[in-house]
């Protein structure tokens, strides 16, 4: 297995300097509110306007824009739910895989994930933690590019819940 490193962090995810930031989308790629309107406040109308380009997408799916004016190069917008739809444990999962791919397509060293339960439909915080770890054990056994995976959660609580989850499936220390 490729060298890597995880790390766990509380912060802002539109403030990180990596490759990519995932946004947690929705199927029609409209950035509202919580992250998405973030992603849109601090990036600019250039990430909405690709958004624009590719118009709905299916549940699970995963795209690429540019950065905009955000410090990251790209945003992977993972689409966990249909507009003001549900998330689901099936759909974190596939949409998760799909943004690790895409990352590995354009040779990505870092990325930084958010929590993938939260938004409008907030899903429990415990079953996201293990389906993304779940997803990123299985992924970096044949990754070929990423040397950093940042996780930025934006509460305290969430953090402490991924970082017991993160020794349940890694066994190294988080950073």
């Amino acid at each position: 297995m490729k060298k890597f490193r995880i790390e766990l962090l509380k912060g802002d995810i539109t403030e990180r300097e990596t490759d990519a930031i995932i946004n947690t989308a929705n199927n029609r790629l409209i950035l509202g509110s919580g992250l998405g309107g973030a992603i849109k406040a601090k990036g600019g109308s250039r990430i909405v306007d690709e958004c624009a380009q590719y118009g709905t997408i299916s549940i699970g799916d995963a795209v690429l824009t540019s950065g905009g004016n955000l410090k990251s190069g790209a945003v992977i917008h993972a689409a966990l739910m249909e507009y003001d739809g549900q998330i689901t444990k099936q759909s974190i999962g596939q949409a998760l895989q799909n943004s690790l791919k895409l990352a590995n397509k354009h040779r990505f060293k870092s990325i930084a994930i958010p929590d993938l339960s939260i938004g409008i439909t907030r899903f429990p915080p415990e079953e996201c933690a293990e389906t993304i770890f779940t997803v990123l054990r299985q992924f970096l056994k044949k990754n070929r590019s990423l040397e950093l995976i940042e996780i930025v959660l934006w509460d305290i609580d969430s953090l402490r819940i991924y970082k017991k989850k993160y020794t349940e499936h890694f066994e190294q220390s988080t950073a």
